[in-house]
């Protein structure tokens, strides 16, 4: 069986498409509302930052409360999200996604365009009552030396496998 358990359906890959949608176009035009919306109440928001530290904030008033911290510094930056992988994950309901980000900035006064930050993110997204938002948003910068995420969830059926046969 492949790591990936397969594909979300082309209807689920829509919704999960309009919910990154969603929320890049609240992070860009600072909708906190609509940012915190594409969010489960119980979501957990992760960011690896630049030291190797992991920060988490758990829940969405947690998550409102940190990033509104934030939204000011961020204008004029574009938040791009591509190249997604999906891994299954329970029941058919939630995936795991992981995906490249990228961001880059306008300067007011002069217009030039730069790009500011790359990364990765590992994201949880589930399906309740018909519609899809976060688990678990995780980003984190990209530091060169990532695994392709195909191969660590191979790593991780093999490993449950082999625990399997012993048992």
């Amino acid at each position: 069986m492949s790591a990936r358990g397969g594909v979300p359906g082309i209807e689920d890959r829509m919704a999960i498409d309009d919910l990154y949608s969603e929320y890049l176009w609240a992070l860009d035009t600072h909708d906190i509302d609509r940012y915190v919306g594409t969010f489960w109440p119980d979501a957990r928001f992760v960011e690896t930052q630049l030291d190797g530290t992991v920060e988490t904030w758990t829940g969405a008033p947690s998550i409102r409360a940190f990033s509104e911290g934030h939204f000011g510094g961020y204008r004029g930056h574009q938040h791009r999200e591509s190249n997604r992988l999906y891994t299954a994950g329970e029941a058919g309901r939630s995936w795991d996604v992981r995906s490249y980000w990228f961001t880059s900035h306008r300067e007011a006064g002069s217009g030039e365009v730069s790009f500011s930050s790359t990364g990765h993110s590992r994201d949880v997204v589930e399906c309740r009552d018909g519609q899809w938002r976060f688990v678990q948003r995780w980003v984190e910068r990209w530091p060169g030396d990532v695994a392709h995420p195909l191969a660590e969830a191979q790593a991780g059926a093999n490993a449950e496998a082999t625990a399997g046969a012993g048992a």
